[in-house]
């Protein structure tokens, strides 16, 4: 039963560990996302930015700030990962609890 007792920490650990990883995620993706959008804002308002079109002012932007265009791009990668890391830290963690339930409904029976 003390293996099972340490799995169930363990799992738990694993999941509140996944929560914190994917709080930090979406929080660097938020940060990735206003500071592009700032900057496009910034520039629109400078004349840095133009076009003809909402298309050739995005291409204008695309070029201008890619920097900030990849570093959105891989924060939305590191929060897609911590929120599927968190999905499948959440699907152990109910597995090891479905298991501690059976476990203890057969030593009651």
């Amino acid at each position: 039963m003390l293996g099972l007792e340490n799995e169930v920490k363990r799992a738990f650990e694993r999941y509140r560990k996944a929560l914190e990883e994917a709080l930090e995620a979406t929080l660097e993706r938020a940060r990735a996302k206003e500071a592009l959008e700032a900057r496009v804002a910034q520039g629109l308002l400078s004349g840095e930015v133009q076009g003809r079109n909402a298309e050739e002012r995005e291409a204008k932007a695309r070029a201008l700030y890619a920097d900030l265009y990849r570093a959105l791009a891989e924060a939305e990668e590191r929060y897609q990962r911590a929120k599927t890391a968190l999905e499948v830290a959440r699907t152990y963690t109910e597995e090891v609890s479905l298991l501690v339930r059976l476990v203890s409904e057969g030593v009651r029976a």
